[in-house]
């Protein structure tokens, strides 16, 4: 969410300000089985003293798959990033996805080495010189995560204005056409404004993702929020029965460390691999129709996932470089709930993006016409409910302005059983886009 301050709600166009079912934006929010996922980013932009393209041609799958591939790499980092923010036992949740969402719509008004800096973090420099119509491509991407009848899957963008705050018209249009994000009026001098971003983003997100902008977050300085918002729910394509979950162990990096936690069984067949590279496993959950699965990549060491995850780069996870198969397995994992709030600033600037956040440099005279705002904080909220039935994920970002996998052996494998810590991810398999990752390394106590 990117907020920029002034005043009360109202559409920058003069309508209601409610969003129609045939919208763009409301067209994204539909659909999800068992796992939610709300990304919510604030951009504050602050008065002080791109990214832009839009394309009459639709772009294709493939067009958005290859957005996906170049965002992939920032998905990795930006999860490294927030790991190493947290302590190596603590757990993480976020959406990339949602993330990669605002900073896209921030991009958009960037000009200069602002809008070069975020290009360059975001891995996308190479794909916008093969690209004319990134930005299109790319919203085309954000606005195709829905569900498809078998699962649901929401995500929407929304954009905050100060009251009389004027906005350059093709950033509005751009925005809307590209992104679908709606423009309301407001004014941030008042608390009122942050409490209603929030009412938005609670219902949005299915009451999963409270208070996203903190209490201060915005004043009469503030001149725009840009808000992103994802909500997942998908019923595992083949569930896990109740009566077969147990309290087992869980180790916590040794077998002298251990808590006992709620693991869930089933036997059934799954598409498994082996990552060499990682020295670990991989096992697919797939949710019902398979458009989205949650992957699992279990370290074959207990004290492994540190390592695993500072190689992530070394191994993309794509279909292209994993080669899987069907095994029938006993597998075993955890049932978790976990909530993550993350102030991405500092890792934004240690990933490059120093510019948005310093009011000297910052150039968004792709906004506003001139130099005059920065990005004060980038907030980000995510939820995550992995069940016997599927899984639920939200997630919410704001930003405040002012190798190849090695064939498993014919004999029929050893169960997977993940009893020690792990890292996990959702992902859309037509466009091989990174919705959903984190680390377990604490399931909750039994």
């Amino acid at each position: 969410m990117t907020q920029l301050a002034h005043r009360h709600y109202q559409p920058l166009d003069g309508s209601s300000g409610s969003v129609s079912s045939d919208s763009p934006f409301r067209s994204m929010i539909r659909a999800l089985p068992f796992v939610a996922t709300t990304v919510f980013l604030v951009i504050c932009l602050y008065h002080i003293p791109t990214m832009a393209s839009i394309s009459k041609n639709p772009p294709t799958i493939g067009d958005q798959a290859k957005a996906a591939a170049a965002l992939q790499n920032f998905s990795v980092t930006l999860f490294q990033a927030v790991g190493k923010q947290y302590g190596p036992t603590d757990n993480v949740f976020i959406s990339p996805f949602s993330v990669a969402a605002v900073l896209s719509m921030v991009g958009v008004g960037a000009r200069g080495n602002t809008a070069l800096q975020l290009k360059k973090s975001m891995g996308l420099t190479n794909f916008e010189k093969e690209n004319e119509n990134s930005d299109t491509i790319i919203g085309s991407l954000i606005q195709s995560m829905k569900g498809d009848g078998n699962f649901t899957l929401e995500a929407a963008n929304q954009l905050y204005v100060a009251d009389k705050y004027q906005l350059v018209d093709d950033f509005q249009r751009n925005l809307k056409e590209n992104y679908g994000a709606e423009g309301q009026r407001v004014d941030f001098a008042v608390d009122a404004s942050r409490a209603k971003i929030n009412q938005w983003v609670e219902e949005f997100t299915q009451q999963k993702i409270k208070d996203l902008l903190p209490e201060g977050s915005v004043n009469d300085l503030t001149r725009l929020v840009l808000v992103n918002a994802i909500y997942f729910k998908g019923n595992w394509m083949r569930k896990f029965d109740s009566s077969l979950t147990l309290i087992e162990p869980f180790y916590l990096g040794s077998k002298d460390n251990r808590k006992d936690v709620n693991m869930m069984h089933i036997d059934a067949e799954f598409r498994t691999g082996f990552i060499e590279s990682l020295d670990a496993r991989l096992l697919e959950l797939p949710y019902v129709g398979r458009k989205l699965s949650m992957f699992i990549v279990l370290p074959n060491k207990m004290d492994g996932l540190p390592e695993l995850e500072a190689k992530l780069h070394e191994t993309s996870l794509d279909d292209s470089n994993v080669e899987m198969r069907s095994a029938k397995l006993h597998v075993s994992i955890p049932k978790f709930k976990l909530e993550a709030d993350v102030k991405l600033k500092d890792i934004l600037i240690n990933m490059g993006m120093s510019d948005i956040f310093d009011e000297k440099s910052a150039d968004f005279s792709g906004i506003s016409g001139e130099k005059d705002l920065y990005v004060s904080n980038i907030f980000h909220k995510s939820f995550i409910d992995v069940n016997e039935e599927g899984s639920e994920a939200a997630a919410a970002t704001g930003a405040v302005m002012m190798t190849r996998m090695m064939m498993l052996p014919v004999e029929p494998p050893a169960p997977f059983v993940a009893d020690h810590p792990f890292y996990y991810f959702i992902r859309d398999n037509t466009t091989k886009m990174i919705l959903f990752s984190g680390r377990l390394a604490q399931p909750p106590s039994s």
